[in-house]
């Protein structure tokens, strides 16, 4: 199977790429090859895409929505219309659940728009994905580089990128389309887990993200990973996962 994967260098699309390689022909475009999804010509003919390319993050939109509509709806809207007859599985997101409160969610839940005039795509809406080496600017790199001044009251449904590629791999062999979850179903609040300030008042954000883990448990997906183990169990200069056998 030939599979085209847009930002295969980013932080989701990195690992997933160098997961999916080792049994398929994999092509990767990405801006950081000078790749530019709202300009540059598609030639290739692929079996299957999985588009992760895009701008994330609710504080950044807030300040630059314009980059967001740019990056995330026009450019998606360009591929969907390129490969219409083709197999498309694309990163959403949770905030998509409520797109009136930022641009990003905004931007996401256009994009759901525009696929959903082609038939065969599949929209996976991310939850809060994380790592031992997280995403630069988010909460757990903050945390580990001891940045962090406040938490919020937030729940967030922390999603291990292992378990999303877990995810991911199980819907290439799906004919689901629509829109699925990938999660957990267990949301943490964020300020149980560190005993620092908590900031009230975070109007642009969610209050609570929670998968809703119908579909993609029909498809056989099972978490490994916890974040709470993952925070109990890190070390100095070690960071050690355990599995939550439990869950």
């Amino acid at each position: 199977m030939r599979i085209l994967i847009t930002g295969h260098k980013g932080y989701i699309g990195s690992y997933l790429a160098n997961r999916l390689q080792k049994k398929y022909n994999v092509t990767g475009y990405d801006i950081l090859d000078g790749q530019d999804l709202c300009s540059m010509d598609f030639p290739d003919k692929f079996d299957l895409i999985i588009h992760l390319a895009g701008k994330s993050g609710v504080r950044d939109s807030v300040g630059d929505p314009k980059s967001f509509w740019q990056n995330n709806v026009v450019a998606s809207r360009r591929l969907f219309d390129r490969y219409s007859d083709t197999r498309i599985l694309y990163a959403s997101s949770s905030s998509a659940y409520e797109p009136d409160l930022n641009p990003y969610a905004a931007s996401k839940y256009c994009v759901e728009e525009a696929a959903a005039r082609h038939p065969n795509t599949l929209g996976m809406r991310f939850h809060t994905v994380y790592s031992h080496q997280p995403r630069k600017g988010m909460f757990l790199q903050k945390y580990f580089d001891n940045e962090l001044e406040y938490v919020t009251n937030h729940y967030r449904d922390f999603i291990h990128i292992e378990d999303l590629c877990d995810g991911i791999d199980l819907c290439i062999n799906t004919n689901y389309t629509g829109i699925i979850d990938i999660g957990t179903g267990n949301p943490i609040k964020i300020s149980d887990l560190l005993d620092l300030p908590i900031k009230m008042h975070t109007p642009d954000e969610r209050q609570w993200t929670c998968a809703n883990m119908e579909k993609i448990k029909r498809l056989g997906f099972k978490p490994k990973h916890n974040l709470k183990y993952m925070l109990a169990n890190r070390q100095k200069d070690n960071i050690v996962v355990l599995y939550d056998k439990t869950e």
